[in-house]
């Protein structure tokens, strides 16, 4: 492959009921498939409850239905914000690697980052199952000049396994989970890193991703990128909490500093039950 596949992207509805000065936004993005978007829309209610900063949410998905319409458009008029939808046509990356686990929705956020790259110089991106619990402003702050990305290490069970599967690239140790990523737009349309990361995910290494687009983020950012604090991207485990008849071993892991919570192992976000034990999580821990 010569180059990234033909997607399209395009805007496809805007939600603006803000007054906001576009260069004092935090923007944040989600790329998901329609599967997921109901796990977006707990993650931006988490997100709008725990911060007073300016804030504008961009979302790039396959599909949306009329119901998410409805309750974004709410979202944007309760809160004053401004909420863009991107729908994009995905067939031709039935070329690239899928899992069990992830489909070829985890590539959006990669189009994400080079389509929004001509429309804005920051983004936070955050996966679905991202809950926010504290404040997000200090991003607002943060000095992204020289590097391309914040990014949070990875919890010790993957990050000591690292050089297992991807041994020539010695990430052990620096290994970052993309669950949580700020990055500079900018510099990342500099480096035409969209290009490079599926290059990377259809050549002879892509075997060896067991997590694609998080590895590929890994080894193209090497050395590029601010380590955020553990409060950032504090991953917790569904199964720990299911197992926990006390409901009170999360506090050895999420408590008063923590920022966003990253549920891992969660069911498939379009379950209702799953979107019953976010509500719950939000109201637990916040």
């Amino acid at each position: 492959m010569d180059s990234f596949p033909d997607i399209e992207i395009a805007e496809y509805k805007v939600f603006d009921e803000s007054n906001n000065n576009d260069d004092n936004v935090l923007n944040i993005s989600y790329g998901v498939d329609e599967n997921y978007l109901d796990g977006v829309g707990v993650s931006i209610a988490s997100v709008l409850l725990n911060n007073n900063i300016p804030l504008a949410f961009h979302i790039i998905c396959d599909s949306y239905s009329p119901c998410f319409l409805n309750n974004v458009e709410r979202l944007a008029v309760q809160y004053h914000i401004k909420i863009s939808l991107y729908l994009i046509k995905v067939e031709s990356l039935e070329i690239l690697p899928q899992t069990k686990v992830w489909s070829r929705a985890m590539y959006f956020r990669l189009f994400a980052f080079d389509y929004l790259s001509g429309k804005i110089n920051t983004l936070l991106y955050l996966d679905a199952d991202v809950v926010c619990k504290g404040s997000l402003q200090d991003l607002l702050r943060l000095d992204l000049s020289e590097k391309i990305a914040a990014v949070v290490k990875d919890v010790d069970s993957i990050q000591n396994r690292v050089n297992e599967r991807l041994e020539a690239f010695n990430l052990q140790g620096d290994y970052f989970n993309s669950g949580v990523v700020f990055v500079n737009l900018k510099l990342w349309k500099e480096n035409t890193l969209t290009e490079k990361a599926f290059l990377l995910l259809a050549g002879k290494e892509a075997d060896s991703f067991k997590y694609p687009d998080q590895d590929v983020l890994n080894i193209l950012l090497q050395n590029k990128v601010v380590y955020l604090p553990r409060p950032y991207n504090t991953i917790y485990t569904i199964k720990s909490e299911l197992k926990d008849k006390t409901h009170k071993k999360y506090t050895n892991i999420i408590n008063d500093d923590t920022i966003l919570i990253h549920y891992t192992g969660l069911p498939n976000p379009g379950m209702p039950g799953q979107i019953i034990l976010q509500l719950f999580i939000i109201k637990m821990h916040a």
